[in-house]
């Protein structure tokens, strides 16, 4: 099956500016090539500047920042939100927005409600307040679109047994917190989860940034040729890159893509296709890996013991 799969885009949607300005430039490049997307949307306020934090305990977050050039990719407002100024809402702020991307035939679910702050302190969180970052997305989705969310998407690719067992009782379709691996159901503590699993595949250019991989045809070949030869391919994207410094890239990037694979469709149509053949699904032991240019560990499987 895995030549030429259809390959799914998981579009992140983290701070202000990417939600006001990237969204609507993405929308525009995707309509131009007739392609549906997913996009998934932190709605709470936009926490960014927080990160400035780790650069004090992680070294490597240091790099990364200084290997993306995170002010030309993020802009001056951004990194200093909810420090030096004021935390802005991000999708809460532009429901008109929210709801254009479904109009349009796109696929919006959860990604966050504060997405600094489950990034950088999830491993401290219990259940109940885990509960409450959940609720206030869904709480805030709902009253934008009408309906509740049919999945989420961890941010940073952050997850715990904890977060993960919350999830299960959330009532959605599936879920895309991990990394690498194939469409699964996570073992946590013993127990099989129910809810599947859809990794995000392959590399994100912020991770080729930091790699020292900065020629922009060669950012593209590492894109494309990462997700070739796998079943379910998934590519992430960010409103605050792809839809702003590389946006051109991404209009050039999307062509190539298409020619990669038979199409490209949203991970709902992926989750359906995976469910469509629900025994073969295999169960994994849900762990934490490192990946080349990214800080700190990010969730993944790895087959059952």
């Amino acid at each position: 099956m895995a030549e030429n799969s259809p390959i799914a885009l998981k579009i992140d949607v983290d701070t202000h500016d990417g939600m006001r300005n990237g969204v609507p430039v993405l929308l525009d490049i995707l309509e131009k090539h007739h392609v549906k997307a997913t996009f998934c949307l932190s709605f709470g306020p936009d926490c960014s500047g927080k990160a400035i934090f780790r650069l004090f305990k992680d070294p490597a977050f240091l790099k990364k920042m200084l290997s993306t050039g995170a002010p030309s990719l993020y802009g001056w407002r951004t990194i200093l939100s909810g420090t030096l100024l004021p935390a802005r809402p991000i999708a809460t702020a532009f429901p008109d927005l929210v709801r254009d991307i479904v109009k349009e035939g796109h696929e919006a679910v959860v990604h966050a409600w504060n997405h600094r702050f489950w990034q950088d302190h999830l491993q401290e969180l219990s259940k109940a307040r885990i509960k409450q970052e959940f609720n206030s997305s869904f709480n805030a989705f709902e009253s934008i679109l009408g309906t509740p969310p049919k999945a989420v998407a961890a941010p940073g690719w952050q997850a715990t047994a904890d977060s993960l067992e919350v999830e299960e009782t959330l009532g959605i379709e599936w879920a895309s917190d991990l990394r690498e691996g194939p469409p699964c159901f996570l073992k946590v503590r013993g127990k099989a989860l129910d809810l599947l699993q859809i990794p995000t595949t392959g590399p994100c250019i912020e991770e080729l940034l930091t790699e020292g991989i900065r020629e922009r045809d060669e950012i593209a070949e590492h894109l494309v040729s990462s997700q070739s030869n796998r079943d379910y391919p998934v590519l992430a994207v960010h409103a605050e890159v792809e839809g702003g410094p590389f946006s051109i890239f991404f209009d050039d990037l999307l062509p190539a893509l298409l020619d990669a694979h038979n199409s490209i469709i949203t991970m709902g149509e992926m989750a359906g296709r995976i469910l469509s053949q629900r025994d073969d699904i295999p169960v994994r032991d849900f762990t934490l890996i490192n990946l080349p240019g990214r800080a700190g560990t990010v969730a993944s499987s790895t087959p059952v013991k």
